[in-house]
């Protein structure tokens, strides 16, 4: 039976194209074996804010010798972003429709004892991924028996592999498209398909300019609630 997988590394409170991918699989592989990549939206994610902008919350780490650790190993630096976050949210979003129903359901990651980053990540997105009812079998990275020498495309390629299924297509997302070729993936059996995502266009409750898009799907989940946010989750490629 054929299954399709689709790999990233985990993200603080994802958004919507990252959902669209994770709904898009049978199974899902979270990178927690793999760098932080400082560019990244791994370790934070952009919010709205009352100004009318984009604001930027981010979880802070121990530097030391970070590049050579994995995303899992990292420690966070910080025990005062909780409160930082907890107060950023409440006081840009207390007024949107949806607060209370959203907010009882992701308070516990500020109040949480967390030593690793990674462990709120993952509560991050499980969160999430309950709210919009999407039940896509997880895998973690750390957990599969693959080549940890091989980079990019053939790393891909390898943990795909120790997923161990006959019949594997891999959702990727378009920015790998300039260094993976197909026949890389095919000689070992696997399809390559790139994610097509287009950006849901919802209403944005305080926001009387043009839609911004690529925030954290806690944005969606504030202005429309999590009823609604699942069925624009679930219709994006229907």
């Amino acid at each position: 039976m054929k299954k399709i997988v689709s790999i990233h590394q985990p993200s603080y409170f994802p958004w919507i194209g990252l959902l669209d991918k994770i709904n898009s699989s049978d199974i899902f592989i979270l990178m927690d074996d793999t760098q932080l990549a400082d560019r990244a939206y791994q370790h934070r994610n952009i919010f709205f804010s009352n100004n009318g902008q984009k604001h930027m919350l981010t979880i802070p780490i121990n530097k030391k010798n970070y590049r050579n650790k994995s995303i899992r190993e990292l420690v966070i630096s910080s025990d005062d972003w909780q409160k930082k976050h907890k107060r950023f949210i409440i006081d840009n979003y207390k007024k949107y429709p949806f607060f209370e129903e959203v907010y009882s359901q992701i308070d516990f990651i500020f109040s949480k004892e967390y030593i690793y980053l990674f462990d709120v990540l993952k509560d991050s997105m499980i969160v999430i991924l309950n709210m919009l009812l999407i039940d896509t079998k997880i895998f973690l990275q750390s957990d599969l028996n693959y080549d940890k020498n091989s980079q990019k495309e053939d790393l891909i390629v390898s943990i795909l592999k120790s997923v161990k299924h006959e019949d594997i297509t891999y959702i990727s997302g378009i920015g790998a498209k300039c260094y993976q070729e197909k026949k890389n993936f095919s000689n070992e059996g696997i399809e390559l398909v790139y994610q097509e995502f287009n950006h849901p266009i919802y209403n944005q409750h305080k926001n009387k300019n043009d839609f911004i898009s690529g925030l954290s799907a806690l944005d969606i989940l504030f202005n429309i609630g999590i009823e609604e946010s699942r069925k624009v989750i679930k219709s994006i490629n229907a």
